[in-house]
């Protein structure tokens, strides 16, 4: 991994929220990670993670977030494409999330409704990525 950048850093807190009475709010992200091969570079991929809790910025949650973290990795070339796709995929989605996790914490632990703790991300197939040649 080279690097780790936040493209995408949004917290609202909502106006109108009335907390449950056990004070449990529903949490629900919706993550989406793409990984990207620069095609000039075949070593070289770029992943973004983006994670959203209520969008449509409902009452019924606390806060409407959206982030978005990117990083870039380099391959050493010693496996197949696709087998370095997976694997970055693999880093990508435990780095992003992490850091999306982490940065949600810190930034909701300044708002009115209190902090938000995400949970784990699971990662499912399809990954979503760009094709491109084979390494040789």
């Amino acid at each position: 991994m080279r690097q780790v950048i936040f493209t995408r850093a949004c917290v609202i807190a909502i106006r109108g929220h009335e907390p449950a009475p056990d004070g449990k709010a529903s949490i629900v992200p919706e993550n989406s990670i793409s990984v990207v091969q620069n095609p000039e570079h075949p070593r070289q991929f770029i992943a973004t993670m983006r994670t959203v809790i209520n969008k449509e910025a409902q009452p019924s949650g606390p806060y409407s977030i959206d982030m978005e973290c990117a990083a870039e990795f380099e391959t050493d070339g010693s496996l197949s494409n696709e087998e370095e796709l997976r694997g970055v995929t693999i880093n990508a989605h435990s780095v992003c999330y992490g850091a999306i996790r982490e940065a949600v914490a810190w930034m909701t632990a300044r708002q009115p409704y209190g902090p938000v703790a995400l949970g784990m991300s699971i990662l499912r197939s399809p990954i979503a990525h760009s094709p491109s040649p084979k390494n040789e």
